[in-house]
């Protein structure tokens, strides 16, 4: 009986002490968000009518990249016949144009088959732009009549 006193008075110490005792325990949760890179072109202009005075036609585009990005402006008639660009009828006869973007507040001619810029690697952010296209001479009597078309492409790599 002496023993099972004891054992009783040892098992009553032992769970008092864990009541009286304070625990405690912590976790962590980590949390993130994955955002992809990605840029957007909007408010880009449906169509250009190029005066056949020689006057300057003007589009607008705004482009948007949430990192860096290098971007190549051609027309479909530069990267066919390379230097300069023109506008085309369905005969195949072509009028020579000056054709230009201007982003971040510069200016450059589409000479060659592309005009190529770069935006660093952390550049970020929305931008406005916009092209010019214009007869390189007006046209005149003799010119063909018809149609004549050519178009701008934007080039987005990011």
């Amino acid at each position: 009986m002496k023993i099972f006193i004891q054992s009783a008075a040892i098992l009553a110490v032992l769970l008092g002490s864990g009541l009286s005792q304070a625990a405690t325990t912590t976790a962590s949760i980590p949390m993130g968000v994955d955002v992809p890179k990605s840029c957007t072109f909007s408010n880009v202009s449906a169509g250009i009518i190029v005066p056949e005075d020689g006057s300057e036609a003007i589009g607008d585009f705004k482009m948007s990249c949430n990192t860096g990005y290098s971007i190549i402006f051609n027309t479909d008639s530069s990267i066919a016949s390379g230097p300069g660009s023109y506008v085309k009828n369905i005969q195949g006869n072509r009028i020579p144009t000056t054709t230009s973007v201007t982003l971040w507040g510069f200016t450059n001619v589409i000479t060659h088959s592309w005009t190529y810029i770069d935006s660093g690697p952390n550049y970020i952010g929305p931008q406005s732009g916009n092209f010019k296209v214009k007869l390189n001479n007006p046209t005149t009597a003799i010119t063909k009549a018809g149609v004549y078309i050519d178009t701008l492409n934007m080039n987005v790599s990011y």
